[in-house]
């Protein structure tokens, strides 16, 4: 006969190593680790053999019955070399990661051309630096090397031109232009992950020119308390120009004492405006003179001249685009109250006092001696106390003139 086929070979050795399999394990099922009973019978502890056994003799380790029964199939190739068993003793090393020290050498210098690697001399600083490989030129390559990119060749990146961005403001819709008070932000249009937007450029010109990249902003324009905002697109291929529209106007308060100007920092206002029926604070301690830029609309102002009754309230409309000057003349002086024990002489202390109109409406009341108290103009009655007695006198005050009240203890 001629010589066996592969095919047969291997089909003889799974056949020998099928038997010695079941051998084995009829020889295991007969006779277990504990040397258990045949078949497997277990004891009423669960093991069987000897080692279930609680009479006198020797102890064995406690095995397990059973029988094993079952089908194993073997495939593999048809070639002999197939079915050598791979060798356990030089286990292989499993695969190191590619950017591993050990192996980062062995990519070829054209994949890591362009990486930032950390430099780890010693006594390097921490920050990464650029390592770069010379590339010949497309014209001149190596020897031997292939073209990169399979011969392909990038497009070339036309850099980013600033291009410029001019803004202006108007007072309401084809009003006349905003020639002074403006102050211009221009922030990015993407918020950051704080929810807040960059600030870009800002300028106080009527009519700034800003210089930018391409694409989109927050243009912010603040005229005193007035403002407005718009988002604006900076075109790639010309200059942009955007016009903001404000509806606001401006206020100028000046106050009078009597028939002169108040002295500085003795009159201030308050204005505030209704908002739904409730009244909110625009602006306070507004000095006499001062230039209010307001967004248009109806104020209530309110001219604050001392503590005590001298106040002025009056109500003020603003046009866009338009200036009020407003004059606010106060009725009213100071006075100065001293209780003495005769006229012109000294003033006693531990004194309060209690000031009240002919209809007995109390206008002030103090603990201590009264300097400088600012009333509008009438009549009034002044009552001192003094060790539980009262003390009073009445007076009259008349607007612009300032005057000392006595009240003699008698």
């Amino acid at each position: 006969m001629g010589r066996p086929s592969s095919s047969l070979s291997v089909a003889r050795a799974l056949a020998a190593a099928a038997l010695v399999a079941g051998a084995s394990c009829a020889a295991f099922a007969q006779a277990g680790p504990g040397g258990g009973p045949p078949g497997g019978a277990m004891s009423p502890g669960g093991f069987g053999g000897d080692a279930a056994r609680s009479g006198p003799g020797p102890k064995v380790a406690p095995g397990f019955g059973g029988t094993i029964s079952g089908r194993m199939n073997l495939i593999g190739p048809a070639e002999p070399n197939a079915l050598v068993a791979p060798t356990l003793a030089d286990p292989a090393p499993p695969p190191a990661p590619v950017f591993s020290p050990e192996r980062i050498d062995r990519i070829d210098p054209g994949v890591i051309n362009q990486m930032r690697l950390p430099n780890l001399a010693p006594g390097a600083a921490s920050r990464p630096t650029t390592t770069t490989t010379a590339t010949p030129s497309p014209a001149h390559p190596q020897a031997g090397s292939a073209p990169a990119n399979g011969g392909l060749t990038a497009p070339a990146v036309a850099p980013m031109v600033k291009q410029a961005l001019t803004l202006s403001a108007t007072f309401g819709e084809n009003g006349t232009p905003v020639r002074s008070g403006l102050k211009w932000r221009l922030f990015t249009d993407q918020a950051d992950a704080n929810g807040e937007h960059m600030l870009v450029a800002e300028s106080t010109d009527a009519h700034p020119r800003f210089e930018v990249d391409p694409g989109a902003y927050i243009v912010h324009a603040v005229y005193g308390l007035a403002s407005a905002a718009k988002f604006v697109t900076v075109a790639a291929a010309r200059p942009t120009a955007q016009t903001m529209v404000l509806p606001a106007g401006a206020l100028r308060l000046t106050a009078f004492i009597g028939g002169a100007k108040a002295p500085p920092d003795a009159v201030t206002f308050k204005l505030t405006r209704d908002d739904g029926g409730v009244s909110r604070m625009v602006a306070e301690d507004v000095k006499s003179g001062q230039l209010l830029r307001l967004p248009a609309g109806s104020y209530h102002v309110v001219s604050v001249y001392g503590d005590a009754n001298a106040n002025v309230d009056a109500d003020l409309q603003i046009g866009v685009g338009k200036l009020v000057e407003a004059q606010v003349h106060h009725k009213a002086a100071r006075v100065a109250l001293r209780l003495v024990e005769s006229a012109g002489g000294a003033m006693l202390d531990d004194t309060s006092w209690t000031i009240l109109t002919p209809g007995g409406d109390v206008i002030r009341e103090s603990i201590g001696a009264l300097s400088g108290l600012v009333l509008a103009e009438g009549d009034y009655m002044a009552i001192a106390r003094r060790y539980g007695r009262l003390y009073q006198q009445s007076f009259a005050v008349k607007a612009g003139n300032d005057s000392t009240v006595e009240v003699v203890a008698r």
